[in-house]
Protein backbone atom coordinates (compact mmCIF):
# COMPACT_ATOMS: atom_id res chain seq x y z
CA UNK A 1 0.00 0.00 0.00
CA UNK A 2 2.88 2.74 0.55
CA UNK A 3 4.75 1.73 -2.20
CA UNK A 4 2.02 2.40 -4.49
CA UNK A 5 1.88 5.75 -2.45
CA UNK A 6 5.34 6.45 -2.77
CA UNK A 7 5.90 5.22 -6.97
CA UNK A 8 2.71 7.94 -7.36
CA UNK A 9 4.88 10.74 -6.11
CA UNK A 10 6.47 12.42 -8.99
CA UNK A 11 9.89 14.98 -8.16
CA UNK A 12 10.66 13.68 -4.62
CA UNK A 13 13.06 10.36 -3.93
CA UNK A 14 11.13 8.07 -1.96
CA UNK A 15 14.17 7.29 0.10
CA UNK A 16 14.20 10.62 2.12
CA UNK A 17 9.98 9.50 2.47
CA UNK A 18 10.93 6.20 4.05
CA UNK A 19 13.73 8.29 6.03
CA UNK A 20 11.10 10.56 7.58
CA UNK A 21 9.03 8.41 8.25
CA UNK A 22 11.64 5.95 9.88
CA UNK A 23 12.65 9.02 12.15
CA UNK A 24 8.76 10.25 12.83
CA UNK A 25 8.34 6.88 14.01
CA UNK A 26 11.22 6.41 15.99
CA UNK A 27 10.57 9.78 17.63
CA UNK A 28 7.01 9.17 18.67
CA UNK A 29 8.20 6.03 20.27
CA UNK A 30 11.02 7.22 22.41
CA UNK A 31 8.52 9.97 23.85
CA UNK A 32 5.92 7.42 24.67
CA UNK A 33 8.81 4.95 26.24
CA UNK A 34 9.83 8.09 28.11
CA UNK A 35 5.94 8.52 28.95
CA UNK A 36 5.43 5.37 30.41
CA UNK A 37 8.95 5.07 32.32
CA UNK A 38 9.04 8.73 33.89
CA UNK A 39 8.34 9.60 37.01
CA UNK A 40 4.49 10.24 37.96
CA UNK A 41 5.45 13.08 40.47
CA UNK A 42 7.63 14.54 38.14
CA UNK A 43 4.98 14.64 35.21
CA UNK A 44 2.36 16.36 37.95
CA UNK A 45 4.80 18.83 39.02
CA UNK A 46 5.21 19.68 35.54
CA UNK A 47 1.69 19.95 35.07
CA UNK A 48 1.13 22.19 37.93
CA UNK A 49 4.01 24.64 36.94
CA UNK A 50 2.09 27.24 34.85
CA UNK A 51 -0.67 27.54 38.31
CA UNK A 52 2.19 28.54 40.52
CA UNK A 53 2.71 31.98 41.11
Amino acid sequence: MFKQHIASMTGIESGYLIFSLVVFMAFFTGVLVWLFKADKSYIQDMGNKPLEQ
